[in-house]
């Protein structure tokens, strides 16, 4: 009898086997990281830290965007002339989701200003909260394409958020850190796969087709 569950489940995993999505979202993380570290080394009220924060809103913003992007362009050079390439049907999000979403995305970020303005020993717990929320994301995208190295990846966001903390290091220089080091892990876990990728599946010497138009 045909498995059509796990059918399902190794197609959505085919397209994370090139470790593309990784290495794009450990680079915009180090990216975050850059910003992080010059809330260390620039004074707050000088007109550079505000270019800096705006560029940090923007990439804040767009990071779906690039990531897509980059996963896209890669894949189109790489992954479709190896393996061919999955058009999944997309889901329409009802407005009641999509509002639903945007509430609760408001209602956890000011509770989070609020307990860092009005706490200054919650300040110190940040990385770890980063560590455990990106940890649950990380999980549940585990849960759903059934990949270990995911798993691998949520124990490793939430360790290291916790470690971080538990050392005591100030706030800003704590989330530097927390994204520098996940950052750096997600890279590691992409670029290893994409070795496994690239050993297992090695470019075809006929002419295929590469896939839908990148743009």
């Amino acid at each position: 009898m045909v498995d059509i569950e796990k059918i399902e489940k190794r197609t959505v995993q085919s397209v994370y086997d090139d470790g593309f999505f990784e290495i794009a979202l450990g680079l915009i993380f180090v990216l975050l990281s850059a910003y992080f570290f010059s809330q260390t080394i620039i004074p707050r009220g000088s007109s550079i830290n505000a270019i800096l924060t705006g560029l940090f809103l923007i990439v804040l913003v767009s990071a779906g965007f690039l990531v897509s992007r980059f996963v896209r362009f890669f894949k189109r050079r790489v992954t479709y002339p190896r393996t061919g390439y999955i058009v999944f049907k997309k889901k329409e999000q009802s407005p009641k989701r999509r509002a639903a979403a945007a509430i609760a995305g408001a209602v956890i970020g000011g509770s989070l200003a609020a307990l860092y303005g009005l706490s200054p020993s919650f300040k110190a717990l940040i990385p770890a909260l980063f560590g455990l929320l990106f940890g649950i994301a990380v999980f549940f995208i585990a849960r759903r394409i059934g990949l270990v190295r995911f798993y691998v990846l949520s124990a490793v966001s939430a360790t290291i958020g916790v470690v971080i903390a538990a050392a005591g290091v100030e706030e800003t220089r704590g989330t530097f850190l927390f994204f520098l080091l996940f950052g750096a892990a997600l890279i590691i876990s992409g670029l290893a796969a994409l070795f496994v990728y690239l050993r297992r599946f090695p470019k075809p010497a006929a002419d295929v087709p590469e896939g839908p138009d990148a743009r």
